[in-house]
């Protein structure tokens, strides 16, 4: 069974992210098909931006956090 994980960005403090267990691994480029800003579903949303982040069949793969 697959981890959640949590990696602050190396380069930038202030950018984290939420590897769900269906994100196969961290290092393949293009596994996310669409990402989807959290202030776009959730209506009057004003915290830090959040992006979900989908694979090709829908899939929750990871969560980006922006802070």
């Amino acid at each position: 069974m697959n981890k959640i994980v949590l990696e602050v960005s190396k380069d930038d403090e202030y950018v984290a992210y939420v590897y769900l267990p269906k994100h196969p691994k961290k290092n393949i480029y293009g596994i996310v098909k669409e990402s989807i800003p959290l202030d776009t579903i959730i209506s009057g949303y004003k915290g830090i931006p959040i992006n979900l982040d989908f694979d090709s069949v829908g899939e929750s793969v990871g969560i980006e956090i922006v802070g």
